[in-house]
């Protein structure tokens, strides 16, 4: 069976560590000889290059280790997304201070910013030559590293554009994320891709929600003075800045394994699956894009506009946080619905082999999202304070939704533009997906941001009665989330309208023509797609 998502890390890390030697060794002196097993004698000399003994098995290990490789470095970009999640709206609140409350919303999309500037341009350096693959995923790794080091020195810099500017420089890198999903594409069949690119993507929604709990690991640090007085040790290492320096080690070490377990993808090595490859490129793909792409933004902006404001929601309108260790509380429903939404996904897709699933999950996972603004919207008035049960409930529709969503939009988006026949054209084309998602996962926070804020009641931040000035201790007894009731309403209208549209698409593009109909060689029963 193929494993999940975190079983194909830890798989890789192990398939890393264990082979480093013996795949060095085999680069320098070539393959290792076996001994025929059925008492025949070969000539080796004269046998093609592609079926000397060894050279298959070589390949299919290379191919696989490739994989995990780009799985890897995929979990970890994510996981630098929101690894300082829980700790980047107070610290804001803490160092934004002075007229730059409204800049949040800026700062914690303009990662996506510049991830919308990086993906085409590595989409079109890599589709001019695949051997391109490793250095532009190595050129992206340093990068991510760079701005995770400068985050980790923003305390001690003082000043809100070292954050934005620090959120930047990440995002430059993370534009590799579109590299993985076009490597997977180019090197799967269609009935491969729904196990593997849903892993990859199931991977990082996974870290993306799971990595706010990375702030978890830090809580208790000593907390910062507003009133000056920290030693430059303190500024350096606490509790805001830590998942910098989390998130940067990680993918120093992430780095390391990646330059050892890749190999650039190739006809000659047997990587490249090439299917239909004298065909001519479909004109109906840019029609897919003009219908398809602009919704898969709006349900983009719907989840992170939500997911960007959690802790806003928590401690503003819920008041389950008042002080710096309560923090778990508003991440871990969404942890815990990311996990739940990983394995429905993974046990109908992978383990029951329902062919082609990921239409069905592309038709329900925005239900989920809408189940989470109807959770959270005030119906009592802006000053009520809801049950803290509601505000988990979303938290876990929110991850099931997250989890599902991404895992079956690029798995369906991918064999769609194999249907089309671009091969020629796959990381540029995955690249414009990825702008459209990094569009949206910045737009959201920006919105949100700019039309909610936790504040009193008259909308006035940092009063007595609602602030977030003493480090490690929050007064939210006067707080609400202004501007909650009409701002999620409008949300919750938004994104009933796209569960429409996206019903709409897949009834005009649902079917993946041929390969709907063409049975698996194991002889099992094809399961019907919605078209």
């Amino acid at each position: 069976d193929m494993p999940g998502p975190i079983g194909l890390a830890v798989r890789g890390i192990a398939h890393g560590v264990r082979g480093v030697k013996k795949q060095w060794k085999e680069r320098k002196e070539g393959p290792v000889e076996e001994e025929a097993t059925d008492g025949v004698d070969i000539d080796e000399s004269k046998a093609p290059e592609a079926e000397q003994p060894g050279n298959e098995d070589l390949q299919d290990k290379s191919k696989r280790q490739s994989y995990y490789a780009v799985l890897l470095l995929g979990f970890v970009f994510a996981l630098d997304f929101t690894a300082a999640l829980m700790s980047i709206q107070p610290f804001w609140y803490y160092i934004g201070g002075g007229g730059h409350e409204n800049l949040y919303g800026l700062t914690f999309g303009s990662y996506d910013l510049t991830q919308m500037i990086s993906a085409p341009i590595l989409g079109y350096f890599v589709d001019r030559d695949f051997g391109r693959f490793k250095s532009a995923f190595v050129i992206a790794a340093i990068v991510n590293g760079c701005g995770n080091l400068l985050y980790a020195f923003t305390a001690l810099i003082d000043h809100w554009w070292s954050m934005l500017v620090a959120r930047l420089i990440s995002g430059l890198g993370a534009g590799a994320l579109s590299l993985g999903a076009a490597y997977v594409t180019m090197v799967t069949t269609m009935e491969q891709r729904t196990a593997r690119l849903g892993s990859y993507r199931i991977s990082q929604s996974l870290a993306r929600q799971l990595g706010p709990l990375v702030g978890f690991l830090f809580l208790g640090l000593p907390a910062l003075d507003q009133e000056g007085g920290n030693s430059t040790a303190l500024q350096v290492f606490n509790w805001y800045t830590m998942p910098g320096w989390f998130t940067f080690l990680t993918v120093v070490v992430v780095f390391g394994l990646f330059l050892y377990m890749f190999t650039n993808p190739s006809k000659e090595n047997g990587h490249i699956v090439t299917k239909d490859a004298g065909k001519e490129m479909s004109k109906e793909v840019y029609t897919f894009f003009l219908f398809y792409l602009p919704v898969h933004f709006g349900i983009g902006l719907a989840i992170w506009a939500f997911v960007s404001n959690l802790f806003g929601l928590a401690a503003g309108q819920f008041h389950i946080v008042s002080d710096q260790v309560d923090n778990w509380r508003v991440f871990v429903g969404l942890g815990a619905g990311a996990v739940g939404g990983a394995y429905l996904y993974k046990n109908l897709t992978i383990l029951k082999g329902i062919r082609h699933a990921e239409r069905y999950f592309l038709a329900l996972s925005p239900c989920f999202v809408l189940c989470a603004w109807l959770l959270t919207i005030s119906y009592q008035g802006a000053t009520d304070v809801p049950p803290a049960g509601l505000f988990y409930a979303s938290a876990v529709v929110m991850g099931i939704g997250i989890s599902t969503y991404y895992a079956s939009s690029e798995t369906f988006f991918s064999k769609k533009l194999t249907q089309y026949h671009c091969e020629g054209t796959i990381a540029k084309f995955i690249g414009l997906y990825a702008i459209v998602s990094a569009g949206s996962r910045f737009s959201g926070p920006l919105i949100a941001g700019a039309v909610t804020r936790v504040s009193d009641s008259a909308g006035n931040v940092n009063t007595p009665d609602c602030n977030f000035l003493n480090g490690d201790q929050y007064v939210t007894g006067g707080c609400v989330l202004y501007n909650i009731v009409p701002f999620f309403s409008a949300m919750a209208g938004f994104t009933f309208l796209l569960i429409v549209s996206v019903a709409l698409i897949l009834l005009r593009f649902g079917s993946y023509g041929e390969a709907d109909f063409t049975k698996k060689k194991n002889n099992e029963k094809v399961t019907e797609g919605l078209a």
